[in-house]
C-alpha cells in the first residue's frame, strides 16, 4: 500500500511541473489524491484487521498446545501408572503359577495314593477259579456279572470304594450261588432231542436232570486238553440211573442223590461208563466240529479223486506198448511187411504213432513228420486233461481251510468281547473251526498234490516215449531207403 501512494504522489508531482496547472485539473488532481487518501486508510483498515485476526488465531493456537500438553502430562502419568500395576500383577501371577504347580504335584501324589487303593481285575482271579472249578451252572449270567465289574473297575478307577462294594456284592452272589439247591421243570436236551423233565442243582457240585420219560443225565467232570471240564453224561450206569430217576420222582424235601462232592475225573469215569467211539463216530465229530466248510472241502476231495482216477485211467489205457518193442526190432531188421502188420493190431498213443508212419504211404520223410506232428497234437492234450483241475482242487482246499481259520478267529473274538476269556468252553467252538477246517483243507491238499506231481510224471513220461518212438520209427522206415 505505501508503495501505491507514492507513485500516486509522484504522478501527482510530475503533472504539476509538466505543464501549468489549471483549477480544474487541481480539483481533478484533488480528488484523485482524496480518493488514494481514502484506499490507503480502507487498505491500512483491512491490514489491522488481518494482522489482529492472525494475532488472534496465533493466540488460539498456543492455547490449544497448551492444553494439549497439559493432557499428554496427564496421560503419560497415567501410562506409567499403569505399568507399574502391570509389572505387580505380573509378579503375582508368577507367584500364583508357582503355587499352582506346587499344587497340581500335591494333587497328583495324592491321587496316585489314593488310587493305588483301588482293586484291580486280579482280584477277580479267586472268584474266577472258584467258579470254573464247579459245575458250569448259569454261566452266561455269571460271566455278564465277571465282565460288568471289570469294566466298573475301568470306568470307576477314581472311587475304590465302589470297586470293592462290586467286588463284595459279587463273591456274595458267588457264595450264595454255591449253597443253592435249585430244582426246576423245563424242557430238557439230551443229545439231539429235547424233553420235558426235572432238573436239580446242588450248588456248583453237582446237578442232574431226567426226563419225565426217557432219559436221564448228570453232569460230571472228566479230563481236558488242559484241565478238567463238565459234559452231560447220559451213558450211565444202571444203578446210578435208577437213583437219579428216583431221586427226582420223589416230591418231599428229603431225597439221596448219587453226589460226587470231590468232583473227581476218577470217579465219574466210574458212574459213567463210555462207549469206545470207533472211526466211523470219529470222522463225523471231525467233520461236524469243522462247521459249514467242511462240506466245500469233502466236495474238492471228491471231485479231486475222481478226476484223478478218470486221469490215471486214460494214462494207462494210452500208455499200452502191445507190440511196440517187436515193431522196432522187426524195423531194425529192415522186415517192413511184418512190422506194419505188428502196428496194425496195436491200440493206445504208441500205435497211433507207430501206425501213422508205417500204415500210410508218405512220400518222403517231411510228409511223414508233419502227420507224427499232427498225432502229437491230437494225443498230447489228452495226456494232460484234467491236471490242471486236480492241481486247482489242490490249491483251493487249504484256502478253505485258511477261510475256516478267519471264519473260527472271528467268531473266537466274538465270543470274547461277548463273554471274556474266563470260561474256555465259550471258546471252543471258534478254536474247533479254526483249527479242524486248516487240518482238513492240508489233509486233502497234500494226496491231490501228490496224485497230480504222480499223474504229470506219468503223462510225460509218456510223452517222451511218443516222441522216442516216432523218431525211432522215422529212422528206421527212412534210413533205409
Amino acid at each position: 500500500m505505501k508503495a501505491l501512494f507514492g507513485w500516486m504522489l509522484l504522478a501527482c508531482s510530475v503533472a504539476l511541473f509538466a505543464a501549468p496547472p489549471s483549477e480544474i485539473d487541481v480539483v481533478k488532481e484533488r480528488a484523485a489524491l482524496n480518493s488514494a487518501k481514502a484506499d490507503l486508510e480502507e487498505a491500512r483498515k483491512k491490514r489491522d484487521m488481518a494482522v489482529a485476526a492472525r494475532w488472534k488465531d496465533r493466540e488460539a493456537a498456543n492455547q490449544e498446545r497448551e492444553l494439549f500438553n497439559e493432557k499428554y502430562k496427564e496421560n503419560k502419568e497415567k501410562v506409567e501408572a499403569l505399568m507399574l500395576e502391570r509389572a505387580r500383577l505380573q509378579e503375582d501371577v508368577r507367584v500364583g503359577r508357582e503355587d499352582l504347580s506346587q499344587m497340581r504335584a500335591a494333587m497328583e501324589t495324592a491321587r496316585a495314593e489314593y488310587l493305588a487303593l483301588t482293586a484291580g481285575p486280579e482280584r477277580l482271579t479267586a472268584l474266577q477259579q472258584i467258579g470254573e472249578q464247579g459245575v458250569p451252572f448259569k454261566m452266561p449270567e455269571r460271566l455278564e456279572r465277571f465282565n460288568r465289574l471289570k469294566k466298573d473297575m475301568e470306568l470307576y478307577r477314581d472311587d475304590p470304594m465302589k470297586i470293592a462294594q462290586g467286588i463284595f456284592d459279587l463273591a456274595k452272589e458267588e457264595l450264595e450261588f454255591s449253597r443253592a439247591i435249585e430244582r426246576e421243570e423245563a424242557e430238557l436236551v439230551f443229545g439231539s432231542t429235547v424233553a420235558s423233565g426235572s432238573r436239580l442243582r446242588l450248588g456248583g457240585i453237582y446237578a442232574m436232570q431226567a426226563a419225565n420219560q426217557g432219559p436221564v443225565a448228570i453232569m460230571l467232570a472228566q479230563v481236558g486238553a488242559k484241565k478238567r471240564s463238565f459234559a452231560w453224561q447220559e451213558n450211565l450206569t444202571p444203578e446210578v440211573r435208577e437213583q437219579v430217576a428216583q431221586a427226582l420222582a420223589k416230591k418231599d424235601s428229603m431225597m439221596l442223590v448219587p453226589v460226587d462232592v470231590l468232583l473227581s475225573t476218577a470217579l465219574s469215569s466210574e458212574i459213567a461208563n463210555y462207549a469206545e467211539k470207533d472211526f466211523t463216530d470219529e470222522a463225523k465229530e471231525f467233520f461236524r466240529d469243522g462247521g459249514v466248510l467242511m462240506y466245500p472241502i469233502l466236495a474238492l476231495f471228491l471231485i479231486g479223486l475222481f478226476v484223478s482216477v478218470h486221469r490215471l485211467s486214460v494214462i494207462l489205457w494210452k500208455g499200452r506198448s502191445g507190440n511196440a518193442s517187436k515193431v522196432l526190432k522187426a524195423l531194425k531188421e529192415g522186415d517192413f511187411s511184418t512190422a506194419k502188420s505188428l502196428a496194425s493190431g496195436m491200440k493206445g498213443s504208441l500205435g497211433n504213432v507207430i501206425s501213422c508212419v508205417l500204415n500210410k504211404n508218405h512220400p518222403n520223410r517231411e510228409s511223414a513228420e508233419k502227420a507224427l506232428e499232427e498225432v502229437f497234437a491230437q494225443e498230447t492234450p489228452s495226456l494232460e486233461k484234467g491236471l490242471s483241475t486236480i492241481s486247482v482242487m489242490a490249491t483251493t482246499a487249504p484256502l478253505l481251510g485258511l477261510l475256516g481259520t478267519v471264519m473260527g478267529m472271528i467268531q473266537l473274538f466274538e465270543v470274547i468281547t461277548l463273554h471274556g476269556t474266563s470260561d474256555p468252553k465259550l471258546l471252543a467252538g471258534g478254536i474247533s473251526v479254526a483249527l479242524v477246517t486248516t487240518e482238513a483243507g492240508l489233509m486233502v491238499a497234500i494226496p491231490l498234490q501228490l496224485l497230480h506231481t504222480f499223474l504229470s510224471n506219468r503223462a510225460d513220461r509218456l510223452t517222451a516215449k511218443l516222441e522216442s518212438a516216432g523218431l525211432a520209427v522215422l529212422n528206421a522206415f527212412f534210413g533205409s531207403k
